[in-house]
């Protein structure tokens, strides 16, 4: 069975080029290929000897997702339905702003963070993305947009699933979106949203991605955020607010406090003001 290619390392990749004979600039070139020109096919990698093209179709698989449903709203938002090659199916979704085009994409097939707000939470888990399953979303995106005359501008980890509980291959993606080398998005227009899973942020924290880190906070106490996110038993709030205290952030940078407000539950004056608390400094 074929492997999609983004999911090799560059390690694996250029080893399977070493056992080939080919020489080293061959791994900047497929790269190039793959990430900065839409290529639709490997015979289109023309700058690659023909048997080192034919080699790659007979091994490998260019993309690993197919678009299966495309739904648009009035305002121009565009929700994508993406069949993975085992027949699982996640969703990404592209929201227009006034000088950006977002693109929310997913990390697993369905979650098993269990959120009580959230469709996906209630779906169960199924699986893991692969980096490749994840750029995909990206890359395929991007072609399309390129034919209309359009600039992808921005990358969210926000989509099915939590991108911190699939850590390898989240942030194998993320390198990839951020390598000058890769897709070239700057650091400042790609963001990862979590639930607060604290040995993760603390993970990241020495990873040198100096991306911008959003947390799904969505309550100001334990009681309320335990029921709303099972997560926050394991995780309370206070522990959270010192792991994020304690992120190195760079200069003028922020985190992002997303907040879901939900009638009787979390909406009270006092919420509020405990979350005014909560954020400041």
């Amino acid at each position: 069975m074929k492997r999609p290619i983004k999911d090799l390392t560059k390690e694996e990749l250029k080893a399977w080029l070493s056992k080939r004979k080919e020489p080293p600039y061959r791994l900047d070139q497929i790269e190039g290929w793959l990430y900065r020109k839409d290529t639709p096919t490997f015979q289109a990698m023309t700058n690659l000897p023909k048997a080192l093209r034919d080699d790659l179709e007979g091994e490998f698989l260019l993309y690993s997702l197919e678009e299966v449903a495309r739904e648009e709203a009035p305002d121009g938002t565009t929700k994508f339905l993406w069949q993975t090659k085992d027949k699982e199916r996640v969703e990404s979704v592209l929201i227009p702003e006034r000088n950006r085009l977002t693109l929310c994409v997913s990390t697993q097939v369905g979650c098993p963070m269990g959120c009580r707000f959230c469709l996906t939470g209630q779906q169960g888990f199924r699986r893991n993305l692969t980096r490749g399953e994840i750029l995909d979303q990206v890359l395929l995106v991007r072609h399309l947009l390129s034919a209309q005359g359009r600039k992808l501008t921005n990358v969210v980890f926000m989509g099915m699933g939590e991108p911190l509980y699939n850590y390898e291959e989240s942030i194998a993606a993320l390198r990839v979106l951020i390598s000058e080398k890769g897709l070239g998005f700057s650091h400042r227009k790609v963001t990862l949203s979590t639930v607060g899973l604290i040995p993760q942020i603390k993970r990241l924290a020495k990873e040198n991605l100096d991306l911008t880190l959003a947390i799904s906070l969505n309550a100001t106490d334990n009681e309320t955020r335990s029921y709303l996110m099972p997560v926050n038993r394991q995780y309370p709030l206070e522990e959270l607010m010192l792991a994020l205290r304690e992120y190195p952030l760079s200069p003028r940078k922020r985190f992002t406090l997303e907040y879901v407000v939900l009638k009787g539950i979390n909406h009270s004056p006092k919420d509020a003001q405990r979350l005014a608390q909560l954020g400041k400094g």
